[in-house]
């Protein structure tokens, strides 16, 4: 399940912009939750692999919950893009209405703070994974373990940032942007794909 959620990032990568060229922006979310899906086995899957560790078993819930957010969140902004689209095509004089609405829901309601509180969560159990992995004496796992464990502060700044009326500096710091937390995410699932298999 967790390779065929690869290819399904794979599809979405090399299929996103003609998606969004035809408008068919609740398609993709569709298919990106069902990327999230594949992958909702593996943080219990790698659990087992390493049960001598039981405090991983912490880890896997942050992993799996982090997973079921993205899913419902992907789900919601699905279900909402593509009756905005059916809605704002069938009627000109609503499309500015309806775009605003996108941006709401995306960026309000279903996006931003949903999905960086599933990085966090995410980041998380990356923590607790880097742990087992170093006191299992993995070590290029536990350097890789490390760089994607500081994704967690990242994502926590940002969460931070998004839900203060008040600007504070200190957590615009470390830029992040759409781009750069899909990428973190499939590549992190990646590593652990390879790891599961070859092991």
């Amino acid at each position: 399940m967790g390779i065929l959620g690869i290819i399904i990032f794979i599809i979405i990568v090399t299929s996103f912009k003609k998606l969004l060229k035809n408008n068919e922006s609740g398609f993709l979310h569709l298919l990106m939750s069902f990327m999230f899906i594949c992958w909702m086995p593996i943080p219990f899957v790698i659990y087992l692999e390493l049960k001598t560790y039981s405090f991983l078993f912490i880890g896997a819930l942050f992993g799996t919950v982090s997973l079921i957010i993205y899913v419902i969140t992907m789900v919601l902004q699905a279900s909402h893009l593509s009756y905005s689209a059916r809605t704002s095509r069938t009627s000109n004089e609503n499309k500015e209405l309806w775009r605003k609405n996108d941006d709401w829901m995306l960026n309000g309601l279903l996006g931003s703070q949903a999905e960086l509180l599933a990085g966090f969560l995410k980041g998380v159990w990356s923590i607790f994974l880097t742990i087992a992995f170093c006191l299992d004496g993995q070590i290029l796992l536990s350097i890789l373990g490390i760089i994607y464990s500081l994704f967690t502060i990242m994502y926590l700044f940002k969460l931070l940032d998004t839900s203060l009326i008040k600007e504070t500096n200190i957590f615009k710091i470390i830029p992040i942007n759409t781009i750069m937390i899909n990428f973190e995410t499939s590549s992190w699932f990646l590593i652990l794909l390879i790891w599961l298999v070859t092991k």
